[in-house]
């Protein structure tokens, strides 16, 4: 009798064991998911920060995550991402907090396509600025670019870039009109709309861009993406009531196309940048846009309410009124100290979650 019960006992105290083991695994799991999802939000907190002005301490903030877990590449990437916000022409801290995203999440599609991207405006920068070795930096651009579509080839954004790139370069920087029409007809397979914008490229010069939009809109009915093209080629053909109407269609369908406000006003401040006899007639126009903008639903975030109020500094002081200038740039400081203070307006790429697929494409080679 003794043996049967203490057989049981042995069964007993087996299965209390292997059901405390169990708990204490679930236990250590719960405490690493946690931990991971502490990161995560800790990431989105810095995230949140950067969107709402505050830069400096989101960069605090990921470089403490960072000091925690050295292996963070979520950390990593909106690090490298609040930097080069911060420095728009780069530093070798964002080089290498990128780098190490890359490396410790190199499958990660969000941080290849933004990678890409990244080393297109450094070769965009050299070759503005006169460097010798422009192609040998577009390959390497185009190389990466390949690499975001090994990992996602129904990428349309990464495939544009290298319609534009292999299209409008000559040769000598890189340019292949034979790749660009390879990428033009995959993409005419895969998406309407960015099919159509590849195929302008390969278009001849003096394409009427503003037919071609409104046959594809014709055809294919009205959305954002192309009401915006449609847009632009007005502004280029100097039909800026034309561009308005178009613009305000984009925006009544997406209220976040309000951003086309501001394309308006820069082409009021090109006009002048042309002819600087017309300021007294233009600057006044883009004025009108920029408070339209600044009134305007949904109300701008932080760093474009910033960068459309320091547009407005810059009009008063081109118009010689430097107090107001200088009180309206105190004002875009405040919201944002490091605020974009580039003439183009700042891709909303930038103000994308940074585990959400990047579906913006911005040309390096148009003024819009």
């Amino acid at each position: 009798m003794y043996q049967i019960d203490r057989g049981c006992n042995q069964i007993a105290l087996k299965q209390i064991l292997r059901v405390g083991f169990l708990v204490l695994l679930i236990m250590n799991f719960a405490a690493v998911f946690s931990s991971c999802n502490n990161v995560d939000e800790t990431v989105m907190e810095a995230f949140e920060l950067r969107i709402n002005g505050k830069p400096d301490q989101a960069r605090t903030l990921l470089l403490t995550t960072i000091e925690n877990d050295s292996t963070n590449a979520a950390a990593y990437f909106e690090l490298a991402r609040t930097i080069n916000y911060m420095n728009l022409r780069g530093s070798e801290e964002a080089d290498e907090a990128l780098k190490n995203a890359l490396k410790y999440d190199p499958e990660n599609i969000v941080y290849a396509y933004y990678n890409a991207k990244d080393c297109f405006l450094k070769a965009y920068i050299a070759m503005q600025t006169g460097g010798d070795n422009g192609k040998d930096l577009i390959n390497d651009v185009c190389n990466e670019f390949v690499e975001v579509l090994e990992m996602k080839p129904d990428y349309p954004e990464a495939m544009m870039y290298l319609v534009e790139i292999y299209g409008m370069l000559p040769e000598e920087m890189g340019g292949d009109k034979v790749k660009a029409e390879e990428y033009t007809k995959k993409l005419e397979k895969q998406d309407k709309y960015y099919g159509a914008k590849a195929r302008l490229v390969m278009m001849p010069e003096g394409t009427d861009m503003v037919e071609y939009w409104k046959s594809y809109i014709i055809e294919n009915g009205e959305d954002c993406l192309s009401l915006k093209e449609l847009g632009v080629s007005q502004l280029f053909n100097d039909n800026i009531n034309g561009a308005k109407e178009t613009f305000n269609k984009s925006i009544s369908l997406d209220k976040s196309q309000n951003i086309r406000l501001l394309d308006l006003s820069r082409f009021h401040q090109m006009k002048v940048m042309q002819n600087r006899d017309a300021a007294e007639k233009e600057l006044p126009e883009a004025k009108v846009y920029i408070e339209e903008y600044l009134a305007s639903e949904p109300e701008p975030i932080p760093p474009l309410k910033a960068f459309a109020i320091g547009m407005l500094a810059k009009l008063e002081m081109f118009s010689g009124n430097d107090a107001d200038a200088e009180k309206l740039m105190e004002e875009a400081k405040m919201l944002d100290p490091h605020f974009s203070r580039a003439s183009a307006i700042p891709s909303l790429a930038l103000f994308e979650p940074p585990n959400k697929i990047d579906q913006h494409f911005k040309s390096f080679f148009s003024w819009y």
